[in-house]
């Protein structure tokens, strides 16, 4: 699936990647490693506070727009 990642480019690639991640999880829970919810999301909250000073680091941080990944997010919470 990583190699997925780089090739996601619209809206539609971007839902088609949750669900592949969503059914990855049902078919390999044994690969992953962060497996609740507060695992998952602290772990996420880490790689990026790792990666970003990482010198391997290729993201451009500046041009994350960080409040629409907060809402899909916070989304998944309370949406039916």
């Amino acid at each position: 699936m990583i190699k997925e990642i780089d090739t996601i480019c619209s809206k539609e690639d971007f839902v088609k990647f949750l669900e592949a991640l969503s059914k990855d999880y049902k078919i390999h829970t044994e690969q992953w490693e962060n497996k609740t919810i507060p695992e998952f999301l602290e772990q996420m909250a880490s790689w990026i506070e790792d990666y970003s000073k990482c010198p391997e680091n290729n993201i451009e941080w500046e041009k994350v727009d960080f409040s629409i990944l907060a809402k899909i997010l916070y989304m998944g919470k309370i949406y039916e």
